[in-house]
């Protein structure tokens, strides 16, 4: 890794950090104030659904000379909605702050995503990056809610989400480090060819054959992910598992992410990118679809941690197809980040949601069984209307 690659991935970790602090640190911060679970869950909500509505507008917004601008604003803003948490106690008070945390984060993700691919030096290998800006995200996202956990058990909520916005404005010292993109002068001289975004516009985009496929890919990877990772522990307690196994099983699942991240650049680059997105993701159902077979914690463990590998291996994959696939003079990159982004929004709000109303038929263990195997047959489904998208605009 270059050294100013190593500049652009460390306030990508520190800004995915404090924002998994927070997250980890309000459903106990909730109960604690003796908020009713139902309250907890339509509270937590609010973020996603604040963070959606962000990620199209900000990927409009973004210009190459002003992203290091927009991100410090973006990131300020999470730095004071951190701080704002200790006094928010009431519903309607917490609603609002959460929702400027959830659209600050939403605009920051989609601008930094953007600003990341631009900002490369052009002799980096882009395949080694995009694996290590999927690394850095489970990085950031690993030890935010390790070092939240640490500090509230020691010193109080208060003190979490005191370090939690300092961590953020660690991150925008770090953006007052890092330099405008190298490629900036000649964009402009190539501004001509930049396509004018509209909001009607970048939605139409999805309709982008080789955009709507990158699209689908995100959407059912994330979806699986937050089934699984959503209804584990109610799985384990069924099947007799404690919750420090459980949590060991969690832990070594996005550290195996964490590391294999990175690594994933050098198998995708041996391999066809396209093809390994799309050949990971029903390997990766097919390890939670035996989760059933085995009631013991070893068992359970291997078959998450290689899970873990095949997502890993298909977020970068998928990563490096927005990245090299789409073409920017019909898709700008800013839009292509939101659109991106946003399906994780998307699953964060429905990917809990589809597994309760599964596994209210199914019950919790065979939902490992079913869903799974739903998701995957939806998928083909949707890879298969891709085509038609193709055709269409060929014959258009």
């Amino acid at each position: 890794m270059k050294l100013s690659t190593l500049k652009l991935c460390l306030p990508l970790i520190a800004m995915t950090a404090q924002q998994s602090a927070a997250q980890f640190i309000i459903p106990p911060f909730l109960d604690d104030l003796k908020y009713p679970l139902s309250a907890i869950g339509s509270l937590i909500s609010v973020a996603p659904v604040f963070a959606l509505g962000a990620r199209v507008p900000s990927g409009m917004a973004y210009r190459r000379e002003r992203a290091r601008s927009l991100l410090i604003a973006a990131i300020s803003a999470m730095a004071l909605c951190n701080f704002l948490y200790n006094f928010a106690l009431g519903p309607f008070e917490f609603a609002a702050v959460h929702a400027l945390n959830g659209f600050a984060y939403g605009a920051a993700t989609t601008i930094y995503l953007a600003f990341y691919v631009d900002a490369l030096p052009p002799d980096e290998d882009r395949h080694h990056a995009m694996g290590y800006y999927a690394g850095c995200l489970a990085i950031g996202y690993s030890t935010g809610g390790f070092l939240a956990g640490y500090v509230a058990d020691r010193l109080g909520y208060a003190a979490a989400f005191n370090s939690a916005a300092l961590v953020a404005l660690f991150c925008v010292g770090l953006l007052f480090s890092l330099k405008a993109p190298s490629s900036f002068l000649q964009a402009r001289k190539d501004s001509r060819q930049e396509p004018k975004q509209t909001l009607l516009g970048s939605l139409k985009n999805l309709l982008h054959p080789k955009l709507a496929a990158i699209v689908v890919v995100a959407l059912f990877l994330n979806l699986i992910h937050q089934m699984g990772n959503s209804f584990l522990p109610l799985y384990g307690l069924a099947v007799g598992l404690t919750l420090t196994q459980v949590g060991v099983i969690k832990g070594l699942y996005a550290m195996c992410n964490a590391i294999t991240r990175p690594l994933s650049g050098l198998v995708v680059k041996r391999f066809s990118h396209k093809n390994l997105s799309v050949a990971t993701l029903p390997l990766q159902s097919v390890f939670l679809t035996l989760v059933p077979l085995f009631h013991s914690f070893e068992p359970v463990l291997t078959l998450f941690v290689l899970a873990g590998f095949m997502r890993a291996v298909a977020i970068v994959s998928n990563t490096i197809s927005m990245v090299e696939n789409v073409d920017e003079t019909k898709v700008s990159r800013g839009v292509a980040s939101g659109l991106f982004n946003a399906v994780g929004d998307v699953e964060n709000i429905l990917g809990p949601s589809l597994g309760g109303l599964i596994a209210t038929f199914t019950g919790v263990e065979r939902l490992f069984f079913a869903g799974p195997g739903m998701i995957i047959a939806m998928f083909f489904l949707s890879l298969w209307g891709c085509k038609f998208i193709t055709r269409a605009r060929a014959s258009g």
